[in-house]
């Protein structure tokens, strides 16, 4: 497998690209419009634009990485790595917030998306390893 696509890294990068879809379409309405009503200093609004759009960022960059490492293979072995630890403490820091916050894993349901692309990407890195056929 090490010189062939692979197709668990080209899933993985198309399900971040669909969650960007998701944070944007879905929750801009959903999150920031709201947020936008309320009185508020400028700068703290103006920071929390700065974080929805530097996730908007992050989802799509890291997709896009997922998509060109499935295509390299091997050599992204690291960069996949890399990506998983981010997306799976992404997901922790979702399950603690809404654990500490709202006593519910629940009302925050994103981390089960970080969660499943890391697997998914996690999976793609063992094979590529040649760990699992």
């Amino acid at each position: 497998m090490k010189d062939k696509f692979n197709l668990w890294w080209g899933v993985a990068g198309i399900m971040s690209i669909l969650v960007a879809a998701i944070h944007i379409l879905a929750g801009t309405p959903e999150i920031m419009v709201p947020l936008a009503k309320i009185e508020m200093p400028a700068v703290i609004f103006a920071i929390m634009d700065v974080m929805w759009n530097q996730v908007s960022l992050l989802l799509i960059i890291v997709g896009l990485a997922l998509l060109f490492a499935a295509k390299r293979g091997a050599q992204s072995m690291d960069m996949v790595l890399f990506i998983n630890v981010i997306y799976a403490g992404i997901a922790i820091i979702f399950m603690i917030a809404g654990l500490f916050y709202l006593q519910s894993l629940w009302p925050m349901p994103q981390w089960i998306l970080f969660g499943l692309i890391a697997l998914v990407a996690q999976i793609g890195w063992h094979k590529q390893k040649g760990r699992v056929h």
